[in-house]
């Protein structure tokens, strides 16, 4: 995939026969990456079995270069050959040119985040345009056998990614009914199945490849696996959390392991393939968009691999604060080696806490390891996190208030939304003053105490606002249903003073002043009841032969009554 100019990395790959197999991507100036399976045999007469390396050679047609560049031939390199597996995993080769072309294409490869829905550009050879043509599609998040692939979702119209990198490699296709979906293997998966490629890659790593340094036999907290793996789960709510691992012990092991089980490019393996978890279909439980090792870093360096992972190409000079101001991706952000940073205190105000001012209401949740539990930057971070937490309950308590005044003169009775929020920032000010003196008397179980506090607080105002929704939610049913029953009114009964005075007396009732809802709900009743007697008193009045068929309780119907001067 690239946006602009003549993309010399396009290749096509030809058997002897001349038959097109499929796209490759030209690496440097002896190298074609591709999709193994279009190296496969093709027909049963063809040598080889189902899934062993090619002997035979192909023929590369350069078609991303000048015209008049001759074909090439190429094989699979030793030790590059990486078929599909039963759940189509893998499913890589490089093949090695036999002649090195005029000119190297470089970096070609970049590592990309794909939790954003990016635009980007798809080069192919489908079976009704062997020149091969381009498509657009939008990043549309993991997908694919053990969340290895990136699904596409067709995009015809509009801008691609600024970038002249290739992203990935299209390995499969699905097209019906209107739509078109495709998924690709992205650099990072191909990383792991291919080292090879590394050379030609750029972009920095999602993962630091200090997680996956071998630090020697450690016993790995299963129980902190599973805390981990809960904190940082899909649907998981937005929180930031601190951990205190030392390097070497059995919860640091479980860090690296969880760090490790959710990159495409450092995963485990196992006997040289794919470890067997996660399954096939399923994403990688715990997922981490970006795990870094912050120690011996700057707050530069850590805000700036922070600020161009939420967006490739970025100013340089723009601030991270600035980045989280916006609308930020959905980010598991994972901190290692906090105390450890070149200035810890720094980090934690200019990196830490813009982030954790974002968490609440959005797809983001914040981990920062610790390595000394004495480390004095460990309660400063503390303070910091549960201030913004403190931010968060102050906020959804506003909401719920400015919430509760709008229901409260429709529905009734509605009680009124705590405030914890003034008693919460007292105790924070009394920790902070204790955090500035001297001494030794222990901070943390008073954060973490006011911490508890703070998310009882938060969970309470939000699910004070679900609560008054839920009443307007139960009285526009309400309403529903009136319409519903009066649209269903035989039109003999339409003008029936009775039907009339009831319907009124509970329109009234829910579309002025606050709504008494078990009051009105027996109004609503009432009407049907009457509704239905009136109809069953007609139709014994009438002879059998002339009686129309049954009306039953006619129920809501969709719309409401728009009448002029009604409270909403």
């Amino acid at each position: 995939m690239s946006h602009s100019g003549r993309a010399e990395w396009r290749a096509c790959i030809r058997d002897d026969r001349a038959g097109i197999r499929g796209a490759g991507i030209v690496l440097g100036d002896r190298h074609v990456l591709t999709c193994a399976h279009i190296l496969l045999p093709a027909t049963h007469d063809e040598p080889g079995g189902a899934h062993s390396r090619p002997s035979r050679d192909f023929e590369v047609e350069l078609v991303g270069h000048r015209p008049g560049v001759p074909a090439v031939r190429a094989g699979v390199v030793d030790g590059c050959w990486k078929p599909p597996q039963d759940d189509q995993r893998a499913d890589l080769a490089l093949l090695g040119l036999a002649e090195a072309l005029p000119s190297d294409t470089g970096p070609v490869l970049r590592r990309l985040p794909s939790g954003a829905r990016r635009a980007v550009r798809m080069f192919g050879f489908p079976a009704t345009v062997p020149t091969g043509l381009w498509a657009r599609a939008r990043l549309a998040g993991d997908g694919g056998p053990g969340g290895e692939w990136i699904q596409l979702d067709s995009e015809p119209t509009g801008p691609a990614v600024e970038t002249d990198h290739v992203l990935g490699i299209v390995v499969s296709y699905l097209a019906g009914r209107g739509t078109a979906l495709s998924w690709m293997i992205p650099v990072e998966t191909i990383i792991r199945y291919l080292p090879r490629v590394r050379e030609w890659v750029s972009g920095d790593s999602a993962v630091d490849a200090s997680f996956a340094a071998p630090v020697g036999p450690a016993v790995t907290d299963e129980t902190v696996v599973r805390q981990l793996t809960d904190f940082l789960a899909p649907g998981a709510p937005p929180d930031s959390r601190i951990i205190v691992t030392a390097p070497g012990s059995a919860a640091h092991a479980a860090l690296r392991d969880v760090v490790l089980r959710s990159s495409r490019e450092f995963r485990p393996t196992d006997r040289g393939g794919p470890a067997p978890a996660p399954a096939a279909g399923e994403s990688p439980a715990g997922r981490i968009d970006l795990a870094l090792d912050v120690s011996g870093r700057t707050v530069d360096e850590v805000s700036g691999r922070i600020v161009n992972w939420m967006s490739v190409g970025a100013d340089p000079e723009k601030s991270l604060a600035d980045s989280m101001a916006g609308e930020p991706p959905p980010m598991n952000l994972v901190l290692d080696g906090v105390d450890r940073a070149a200035d810890p205190a720094a980090l934690v105000a200019e990196v830490v806490r813009p982030i954790a001012d974002r968490v609440a209401g959005r797809d983001l949740r914040l981990l920062l390891v610790f390595h000394d539990d004495h480390a004095p930057s460990l309660g400063y971070a503390a303070l910091e996190l549960l201030a913004a937490r403190v931010a968060d309950v102050r906020a959804a308590e506003q909401a719920a208030r400015e919430r509760y005044a709008y229901v409260a003169g429709r529905v009734g009775p509605v009680p009124a939304p705590s405030s914890h929020e003034p008693g919460l920032r007292l105790r924070l000010t009394a920790l902070r003053a204790a955090a500035a003196r001297p001494g030794d008397t222990p901070l943390l179980p008073g954060i973490e105490s006011c911490r508890r506090k703070a998310d009882r607080a938060l969970d309470a105002a939000r699910q004070a606002r679900r609560q008054m929704e839920a009443l307007l939610d139960d009285r526009d049913r309400l309403r529903d249903r009136l319409d519903g029953y009066r649209a269903g009114v035989p039109a003999p009964l339409r003008e029936d003073r009775e039907l009339t005075g009831l319907y009124r007396e509970a329109h009234e009732a829910l579309w002025h002043g606050p709504a008494d809802l078990a009051a009105c709900a027996v109004l609503v009743d009432r009407y049907a009841a009457v509704i239905r007697r009136r109809v069953a008193e007609a139709e014994d009045r009438r002879p059998d032969d002339r009686r129309p068929a049954e009306v039953d309780d006619p129920g809501p119907r969709d719309g409401r009554d728009e009448r002029p001067g009604a409270v909403r």
